[in-house]
């Protein structure tokens, strides 16, 4: 009989420490991807913001090249074609070659934001 007391307590002992271990995981995971979710957030808004700026500089660099060439073929439709066929190969370039680079690079990211907290805990 006093065996069947002394286990009880232990394995009453042992599901405790079990469920506090389940729960520090838990925190642990919980804590880990907010970390991450915060990273690529701050880093897709600092992106994001970059981009924009720079669209709006290439936006007027491109409106004054068709105005120039406009002016240099006296006709401002030419102008504006010629400019829109400019951009038509980096276009084609972008589609098949920006997004399997910029994918690249996500998965690089993720990788190595896991080896540094591996590092750390």
């Amino acid at each position: 009989m006093t065996t069947e007391t002394n286990e009880k307590p232990t394995s009453e002992r042992l599901l405790e420490q079990t469920l506090q271990h389940l729960e520090s995981r838990w925190q642990y995971f919980s804590l880990s991807a907010t970390e991450k979710l915060s990273e690529t957030a701050s880093a897709l808004v600092s992106t994001l913001a970059v981009a924009f700026f720079v669209l709006i500089m290439f936006f007027f660099f491109s409106v004054g090249f068709a105005f120039w060439l406009s002016d240099l073929l006296e006709s401002r439709a030419a102008g504006f074609s010629l400019t829109g066929l400019v951009f038509l190969p980096a276009a084609i370039a972008a589609f098949y070659f920006v997004k399997p680079w910029v994918r690249s690079k996500i998965i690089q990211n993720i990788l190595d934001n896991d080896d540094d907290h591996d590092g750390r805990g």
